[in-house]
């Protein structure tokens, strides 16, 4: 073989190497595109929030225990309407925290949930599972532990002495970020879903 066909092999090889290497990288996962609405209970739009994916975790005390930021969590801000549309979402049990847009952008990477599976003396210790506060005036903001506060119109469940969170929108610190609960659990929703999600916030 001549020194021109041993070099035509190496330059052939090279690409072969080349396009062999580019090919084995690992390609990012794109995910899937989730949309849909976030309004309020009263069904106003919730205009101008951000919106963040993360994950419930537990442990063998509670059902839940902490919330935890997605791994490069996909991130969204709700327009006029409170429609939204995420990009690059991994299939998957989200909690959606949220706050305006207006806030600061940092959230913590894990918070503490335990303080909202707390009970207090209930004002109506002969009820029993009954819910509290769904009828008559709505309950005022109320500080729940040392780092939650529920907001307006959040209801409890009655279970004799003692009463525990019901429907809430909870806020975490002074400034959020809000997370919502339901029947006495963070909400979680299915991302994707087979049609358009829609998230509520209790307290608006």
């Amino acid at each position: 073989m001549g020194p021109t066909s041993f070099r035509a092999v190496a330059l052939l090889a090279a690409a072969a190497f080349t396009s062999a290497s580019q090919s084995a990288k690992p390609q990012p996962n794109a995910g899937t595109t989730v949309s849909g609405v976030f309004v309020g209970r009263s069904g106003k739009p919730m205009a101008k929030m951000r919106l963040i994916l993360a994950e419930v975790t537990g442990d063998q005390e509670l059902s839940y225990a902490k919330v935890k930021l997605a791994v490069n969590p996909p991130t969204t801000i709700t327009d006029d309407k409170g429609q939204f549309q995420f990009t690059g979402v991994t299939p998957g049990m989200y909690a959606v925290l949220y706050s305006p847009v207006s806030s600061s952008k940092v959230l913590p990477a894990e918070i503490n949930i335990k303080a909202l599976s707390a009970v207090a003396k209930s004002p109506l210790p002969m009820l029993r599972d009954t819910q509290i506060g769904d009828t008559g005036p709505p309950n005022p903001d109320r500080l729940w532990g040392r780092t939650f506060t529920l907001l307006k119109g959040h209801t409890f469940y009655a279970e004799g002495a003692n009463m525990k969170i019901w429907n809430a929108t909870a806020r975490f610190g002074t400034q959020g970020p809000y997370m919502e609960i339901r029947r006495g659990v963070i909400v979680e929703q299915r991302f994707p879903d087979k049609s358009p999600i829609k998230l509520v916030a209790w307290s608006y």
